[in-house]
Parts: C-alpha cells; structure tokens; sequence
C-alpha cells in the first residue's frame, strides 16, 4: 500500500480516482484512438492490483490519452465540485473508500446495504473499504 501524504500523494490519489471513475470510458477511447491500445491502462491496472507506485504509469496512461486526442488526459478534470443540488448527503456516518488506499475516490453505501454488500474495486474487483465517519 502506498502510503503519505504529500501534495503529490494527494493528486496521485486524485488521478487514480478519476481513472477508476472514467476506466470505461478510457478504455473505448484507448482501444480506438491509441496506437498501443489499452496497454497503457492495463499496466496502470496491474500496478494498482500489485499495489505498488502508479506514478510512472499514471504518466504513462496521461500521455497515450492526450496522443489519442483527449485533451485533459488524467489531469485535468476539476475536483471537489459539485453542480448545485448534486452533492450527495452523508449517509448514516460510513463511507466507502479504496480498499487498498491508492486513490482518493470514495462513494456512500446504500440505505440497505450491509457490510458484505459492498460495491467493488473496479480495477482489484476487492469490496470497498468502509470506514465509520
């Protein structure tokens, strides 16, 4: 697990986040606009999996998605900004977070939900860690 919390840490752990939310997305743009395909994204994936330090291959993964035109790459999308009306209440004081600690991306449980009904890592396939509030 990688561990810190350096600003550097933090935009890593941003930059994962945003590749787990987008990793659909990347993946169609990757294998039709990339000249390496979806390479770059599986060798980011392998390193999260094997949890060791993404930053090469998150850099990697940023400049075969500007080559394949995406204009913001990684880096780019704004954060901690929700449209008016869109922000999600706290729900019952547990969030649910990376099980392996390497990105920042985090999401509510379900009202009904228990322990063992967690969503899942979409690059580990683990549940999602949660942690009380």
């Amino acid at each position: 697990m990688i561990e810190g919390n350096t600003d550097r840490d933090t935009r890593r752990r941003d930059e994962v986040a945003y590749v787990c939310e987008q990793l659909d997305r990347i993946r169609t743009d990757l294998e039709t606009h990339a000249a390496e395909g979806a390479a770059p994204l599986e060798s980011l994936a392998a390193a999260l999996r094997a949890g060791t330090d993404p930053s090469a291959r998150l850099d990697a993964l940023h400049e075969a998605l500007l080559a394949a035109g995406d204009a913001a790459g990684v880096r780019g999308r704004a954060r901690g900004l929700d449209p008016i009306g869109t922000a999600r209440p706290a729900p019952d004081a547990w969030v649910l977070l990376c099980p392996t600690g390497q990105c920042s991306r985090y999401s509510w449980p379900d009202a009904g939900d228990g322990p063992d009904e967690a969503p899942r890592c979409r690059i580990g396939d683990q549940a999602l860690r949660r942690e009380r509030l």
